[in-house]
């Protein structure tokens, strides 16, 4: 400090707004995202800051680097037996709307809750990931794309005829007496460990028992057969879903929508197809009774609320650091 100079501190000097973005970036970033929320009322500046942090922490928790979505979802009568699927990432629709926020946004002050809005879109399979995220597909000899042998020049074709075969399916059946059946589903995000079958960290993003109504089940059986996933991503219909709640997040066809809990942070979307049953009908009748029906269930996709996999993601990160050598192994033994 030169002589005669005061060592007073002029409080303009060091005024917060005074410094450029990218260091005000640089101090909020290390914050986890349940402490950022709250400074978002400092003002619209710090807002809009947060909005980018958020956008591109929502972006990596989709990807879900170097760990994987499963999904558990079974008959009661089926806990011991169905396997848990391995969840592949389809995309979040609207999360590019948000990249880079300006603080002379009129709408700026919506934008926070309409990316609680957003849902992330995976599609279950029965088959494990590689490392590189891709599944696991075991070709018979001669029957490897790319050979003179193979069935199928095109690897597109190929790709989508075995994207087919590795949807989830279920049966579901119902007695003449039942109105509904259940299922309990449970998704959970692990961290991938040094060999297939071995993670290193568990943490759960929802559980909870989805209730599938007789009626709903007829309803989407007569529904368009053959539909996917991406020709319904912008779509905005009004339905049914079969529970006691309605979906109130904007853009999500909801008609063959169940929400695993009331949260509406997970929903499953199920290709619902009717199957005869070879039984005799009873020669006598009530006008008003039901007969045994069967359904087969197809997975179509698992939504998640961006917002949810977030924290949920963050929660796992935390037991990076987790020295006690312990790991979850999932396969089959015996």
């Amino acid at each position: 400090m030169a002589p005669g100079q005061s060592s007073e501190v002029i409080p303009d000097q060091c005024y917060l707004y005074n410094l450029p973005n990218e260091i005000i970036l640089h101090i909020l970033t290390p914050l986890p995202t349940l402490e950022l929320l709250p400074l978002t009322l400092i003002s619209h500046r710090i807002y809009a800051l947060i909005l980018r942090i958020l956008h591109n922490r929502l972006y990596l928790a989709s990807q879900l680097h170097d760990h994987t979505l499963m999904l558990e979802c079974y008959h009661p009568s089926a806990k011991l037996t169905e396997p848990p699927y391995f969840c592949t990432y389809h995309g979040t629709e609207g999360l590019s709307l948000y990249y880079c926020p300006s603080e002379t946004d009129v709408d700026l002050p919506a934008r926070l809750g309409e990316l609680k809005n957003l849902y992330s879109h995976f599609r279950p399979h029965r088959r494990e990931i590689e490392p590189a995220r891709r599944r696991v597909n075991r070709h018979p000899a001669g029957d490897v794309p790319g050979s003179r042998t193979h069935s199928e020049s095109s690897s597109t074709g190929a790709a989508r005829r075995a994207d087919k075969d590795d949807m989830v399916k279920q049966i579901l059946g119902l007695e003449s007496h039942e109105l509904f059946t259940q299922l309990c589903a449970v998704g959970y995000i692990v961290r991938n460990g040094p060999r297939p079958g071995i993670f290193m960290a568990y943490t759960e993003v929802e559980e909870g028992v989805v209730r599938v109504w007789r009626e709903w089940l007829g309803k989407m059986s007569k529904r368009g057969k053959g539909e996917n996933a991406a020709g319904r991503l912008a779509a905005a219909e009004e339905g049914d879903a079969g529970q006691n709640y309605t979906v109130t997040a904007p853009g999500l066809d909801e008609e063959n929508l169940l929400w695993v809990s009331p949260a509406k942070n997970t929903g499953i979307r199920f290709n619902i197809r009717d199957r005869k049953l070879r039984r005799e009908v009873p020669i006598l009748l009530h006008v008003e009774e039901d007969l045994p029906v069967s359904y087969e269930v197809e997975y179509d996709e698992l939504l998640i609320r961006t917002s949810h996999l977030l924290l949920m993601f963050e929660k796992s990160l935390l037991q990076r650091d987790n020295s006690s050598g312990k790991a979850v192994v999932i396969g089959s033994f015996g």
